[in-house]
């Protein structure tokens, strides 16, 4: 027990020094970590192995108009780091809370608007269901409806195999949809989802999320 204690201190320690001076706050006692971009969020989990103590390394962003407790893109940098010691472990996690630090800085510099958002999430809408979605809004958050809209359609083409979350994700992309024609209205209602969400993750209000320069991404 003791070693176990020690082996999650390691990685709380390693994961503070170098995601704490980014922004990063540790969600509850978990190895997830999460920075607050706003509308989004970038996450550093140290993820635990079901044969034996150590961490895996995963990286990515949920986009906070969706409440589910979904990651969006999800990817990892560092496989498995086994714990056999403590002055074995603490170099290795080490550089895996360093690799963190760097991958969030680069999910940084890779979304820093609106439309670096929408330009990827678009590319890569590939996918039915969330990849779709997701596209759907962001490109209507930009302004450009006539994409929104044809994504949106594709949302409501989708066949689903009748599971209740496709069903009322179709149900959702329906609503937004229909506010398409009305760009205060839909920022409105995708700021409400946004809200709902900080709030489940306990993060504080932030209602002029969405007020950003599109090309800057500069309040």
């Amino acid at each position: 027990m003791a070693k176990a204690d020690e082996h999650g201190r390691l990685i709380a320690t390693a994961a503070k020094a170098a995601l704490q001076p980014l922004g990063f706050v540790r969600q509850g006692r978990s190895r997830f970590w999460f920075a607050d971009q706003r509308f989004w969020i970038i996450f550093a989990d140290f993820q635990p192995s079901g044969w034996s103590r150590g961490s895996y390394l995963n990286m990515g962003v949920k986009w906070l108009w969706q409440a589910r407790p979904t990651l969006d893109i999800n990817y990892r940098p560092v496989d498995f780091v086994p714990f056999e010691s403590k002055e074995q472990f603490s170099p290795l996690i080490g550089r895996m809370a360093e690799v963190a630090a760097q991958e969030a800085l680069k999910l940084r510099g890779q979304f820093k608007s609106f439309a670096d958002v929408s330009q990827y999430l678009v590319a890569h809408a590939s996918s039915e269901g969330w990849p779709v979605y997701h596209a759907a809004i962001a490109s209507g958050l930009i302004g450009d409806v006539e994409t929104s809209n044809r994504l949106f359609e594709r949302m409501e083409a989708w066949s689903t195999y009748g599971y209740d979350w496709e069903l009322e994700l179709k149900s959702e992309s329906a609503a937004f949809a229909a506010l398409l024609c009305s760009p205060e209205q839909f920022r409105s209602a995708i700021l409400a989802v946004i809200d709902r969400t900080r709030r489940t993750m306990k993060m504080a209000p932030d209602p002029h999320c969405l007020e950003i320069n599109r090309s800057s991404g500069e309040p």
